[in-house]
């Protein structure tokens, strides 16, 4: 454990909010609730406040629990012992999901989170493989989801039952599952990951005590106390951009407005020019993104006409910023403080983070390691490396997954005891910063020499004009890889402004064998990533039919 702010000490010690002891080799908190269903109570008592906006619907936390408590009584007579059993909740960011999510849990089900953004095979496969005994979706998915065959039973989001008061949540425990996330499947086929209530909870509360550090710390700084900082302050209201079936939409957003009383303000569909009315409108404190979108925000033809001062926070997820963008975002909201952090579907949220000072006083890392977990820097023999030194990081601590799925193979392969092997390449430096270098799956090995993507990208998407960048491996018949970096630029940037820029500022044999510019936007999955992999095998795909058209020639 790395900690050395004295406010999370006091946070953390005997007898404070966040006390933390030891089980195992894991630290737990003390007071940690047993069940998802104690979190949910914890969020009853806000009432009438507004809690949720999706377009013209306007819905209190009075009325997501009472349509929560209407479907967890039809979900229990509809499913003859629903403990433990796995429902899918397949449909687009919008008030049925939090609804179906809060009462398949409280029921005692497993929320199955599909990736609705998918095509209908790729769904269905995700509810046949987490043999998923209903599927409640929006009409475009279950209509997806016919098409390619599928007949169980299924609840559509047009039909949920009336509210209800007459539900008692079902007891569950600790170490009973709660939900399952697919990975991104960025770089090979998605997989379910096994979340627990105590994982969940353990993630949340994570949110909920670094939030109160930031808070005691806004305190101290006026002089004042916690609790009368609190009550100056607005209800924070938070633009729902990512989606809910992944671990930054669901956990990071969805429950920390929830159980702090904050109102969630959903956009189905990004569009820059929404979003931007919509902070000004809704009065929304808290904006989340990945870089993409920040680039979209800023070259908004209608920016400026926008009063968007009720922005006291950024923050950055799914890949690190430019520096360039950085910049950009700094002079745009010089009020907000920009965050950013690193974590994985498999941690159930982030392992480390930075906000603020701490944040622009070291950006090209991925924020400090978080005071619940352990992370070391592993060699490719299993040895712990010391600071500084670049291996694989691996990670422990009680928000981790229980496994994958049906996948005891590589469930097994990704941990060694407590320890998950994340499959990054990272280092970690005395101060406790995390610096992701790249994915282990995602390095060139050209020559002889190992070349990280991420550090390709990093250092070439300083190149004034640059929106977008990839670099990728591709067989090579002398280097055994050649390393290719893909971009979509503006302004008529050109190969060998690129070639240039990178000779200037790479090794020689970090210098990319292939720059190719294009005039359109890369395809992203549903975290905003670039779908590497596939811009790869496209590459391969058309490096193999060209070789083949020159044979027959």
């Amino acid at each position: 454990m790395i900690s050395a702010d004295p406010i999370v000490e006091e946070l953390m010690a005997p007898g404070g909010v966040f006390e933390v002891v030891s089980k195992g080799s894991i630290r737990v908190f003390k007071n940690s609730p047993k069940s998802m269903g104690s979190i949910f109570d914890q969020a009853r008592k806000f009432g009438e406040t507004e809690f949720l906006v999706s377009g013209d619907i306007r819905l209190s936390f009075d009325d997501i629990f009472g349509y929560a408590d209407g479907l967890s009584l039809w979900l229990t007579k509809e499913i003859t012992n629903i403990k433990g059993k796995t429902i899918a909740i397949c449909m687009k960011n919008q008030p049925e999901w939090m609804i179906a999510f809060i009462a398949i849990i409280n029921a005692g089900g497993i929320a199955v989170l599909i990736n609705s953004r998918g095509k209908g095979e790729t769904m269905l496969r995700a509810v046949n493989d987490t043999n998923c005994v209903y599927v409640i979706g929006d009409k475009a998915r279950l209509d997806a989801l016919f098409k390619e065959g599928y007949k169980g039973k299924y609840l559509s989001a047009d039909n949920f039952p009336e509210k209800s008061n007459q539900f008692k949540a079902a007891q569950t425990e600790s170490d009973d599952i709660a939900c399952m996330f697919f990975t991104s499947g960025t770089t090979g086929v998605a997989k379910a990951a096994v979340i627990t209530h105590g994982a969940f909870i353990s993630g949340v509360m994570n949110t909920q005590m670094a939030m109160a550090v930031v808070l005691k710390k806004m305190a101290l700084s006026y002089g004042i106390d916690v609790e009368s900082l609190k009550s100056q302050m607005p209800q924070s209201g938070s633009l729902l951009i990512f989606p809910l079936f992944h671990t930054s939409g669901c956990s990071a957003v969805f429950m920390t407005a929830l159980i702090n009383g904050g109102k969630l303000v959903i956009m189905d569909k990004w569009n820059p020019d929404k979003a931007l009315s919509l902070i000004e409108k809704e009065k929304i404190s808290n904006f989340g993104g990945v870089p993409t979108m920040y680039w979209d925000l800023l070259r908004s033809p209608v920016f400026k006409k926008f009063d968007l001062s009720s922005l006291v926070s950024v923050s950055c997820g799914g890949q690190a910023l430019p520096i360039n963008l950085l910049n950009e975002i700094h002079k745009s909201f010089p009020k907000a403080f920009i965050g950013a952090g690193y974590g994985m579907t498999e941690t159930c949220g982030a392992i480390s983070q930075a906000v603020g000072d701490v944040y622009l006083a070291n950006p090209s890392a991925a924020g400090q390691i978080l005071p619940m977990f352990d992370v070391q820097i592993t060699s490719e023999n299993g040895n712990k490396l010391p600071i500084g030194e670049v291996g694989e990081i691996w990670v422990k601590g009680a928000t981790l997954m229980q496994g994958y799925f049906n996948r005891p193979k590589e469930t097994l392969a990704s941990m060694s005891g407590d320890w998950f092997k994340t499959g990054d390449v990272g280092k970690i430096d005395n101060q406790g910063y995390l610096y992701i270098v790249d994915r282990r799956t995602d390095m060139v090995i050209s020559g002889g020499e190992n070349i990280y993507c991420a550090e390709i990208e990093q250092v070439l998407g300083r190149q004034k004009n640059v929106l977008a960048i990839c670099a990728y491996g591709i067989p090579h018949e002398r280097l055994g890889e050649a390393l290719v970096v893909r971009l979509y630029v503006k302004n008529g940037l050109l190969e060998k402004d690129i070639l240039n820029f990178a000779k200037k500022n790479l090794a020689k044999y970090k210098i990319p064998e292939q720059i190719i510019i294009q005039n359109k936007p890369f395809e992203l999955n549903a975290m905003g990533k670039i779908e590497k992999n596939k811009v790869r095998e496209i590459h391969i795909m058309q490096l193999k039919k060209k070789q083949k058209q020159n044979d027959v020639s």
